[in-house]
């Protein structure tokens, strides 16, 4: 309810200031400028947040203060340029004026109340504000269990991260290391308390290693063998503190491509983690661990090849390489019992 009345609160306000202050160019030139804004702030406010973050200021704050400066800043700058810039206006009748105008600007309102909206999930606040997007005892990851009707933030997240990997592409497109961005930042405040906050150091986890499971993998509970659409792949990593399994991502490239860091990527959760042999303890995505080391279970789509192990909001991205099955290590030590 509140993000909705949010989107609609944003709408009206920017269709009433462009009604009244702005012109039928005006409007189109900023609606650009907006979405251009919202590309930039995606693709930067990490980098800018982990530089805060390094200065040990505002360390919760620090991603969504980010994303909200780098839009203000270039959206400002943008519309001072495109004030310069931009043609003499094209004049309609009275009536279609205001109608072009108003339609304008009610996607410029959608598109800001987006990213207000992404700024408030990363926010280290309720997992109910701005929505529960998920359950707090989610257990696996096929849809959100809720999207909003005006879905703002799923618009303006789509939108950057089809940008990121055309028009404003670079070298590491947003859309290879949030494939699901939305779906990430809500699922990492699953289970965030002072002992398990969402963000972490920039050194939270590497990969040991990672290999591709030869052998049908069963569940440690009842010795059936798992029913997991995809490829099991296992990852052994160290991270820092504790943990809730949705706090830890694989990213995944098609083959070929895996070196390659622009385009799209795929991203997956563990099903849980190895205890000894094949045997794999099942873990629901809202259950915390705190063994520094596991080997995590993922199944990734066949024809893809997994990159980077990414933990928490911050860390930075483990990169790795598989290994061949006969070159894997023995699992990690059997992990201690997980709390509730």
């Amino acid at each position: 309810m509140v993000a909705e009345l949010t989107v609609i609160l944003v709408i009206i306000s920017t269709v009433t200031f462009v009604y009244l202050k702005s012109s039928v160019i005006k409007a189109f030139v900023l609606l650009i400028n907006v979405i251009v804004s919202a590309a930039v702030a995606f693709a930067y406010f990490e980098t800018l947040g982990r530089i805060i973050i390094g200065y040990d200021l505002v360390i919760a704050w620090a991603l969504p203060a980010s994303l909200i400066v780098i839009f203000a800043l270039t959206l400002a700058i943008l519309n001072a340029i495109g004030g310069k810039l931009a043609p003499a206006d094209i004049y309609l009748s009275e009536f279609a004026d205001k109608i072009i105008r108003s339609l304008i600007a009610a996607f410029v309102g959608f598109a800001i109340a987006g990213v207000i909206l992404t700024a408030v999930a990363l926010m280290p606040l309720s997992t109910g504000l701005p929505y529960e997007r998920f359950s707090p005892n989610v257990t696996r990851f096929t849809e959100p269990d809720k999207q909003l009707i005006l879905n703002a933030d799923g618009f303006i997240t789509a939108v950057s991260s089809w940008l990121s990997r055309g028009s404003l592409s670079g070298q590491k497109s947003f859309a290879v290391f949030h494939p699901d961005f939305l779906n990430e930042i809500y699922l990492d405040r699953i289970g965030t308390d002072s002992q398990n906050p969402p963000v972490a150091g920039s050194s939270a986890v590497s990969v040991t290693a990672a290999w591709g499971s030869d052998t049908d993998l069963v569940s440690s509970s009842d010795n059936q063998s798992l029913n997991e659409r995809g490829r099991p792949i296992i990852v052994k990593a160290v991270t820092e503190g504790s943990f809730t399994m949705s706090q830890v991502r694989l990213i995944s490239k098609p083959a070929g491509f895996d070196n390659d860091y622009t385009g799209t990527a795929e991203v997956a959760w563990p099903i849980g983690y190895i205890t000894t042999g094949n045997a794999v303890d099942k873990k629901n995505l809202s259950e915390k661990a705190t063994m520094r080391q596991l080997d995590f279970v993922f199944y990734i789509t066949p024809g893809t090849v997994p990159v980077m192990l990414q933990y928490k909001l911050n860390a930075d991205p483990a990169e790795f390489k598989l290994t061949s099955n006969p070159q894997a290590p023995p699992p990690a030590p059997a992990p201690a019992p997980t709390q509730q």
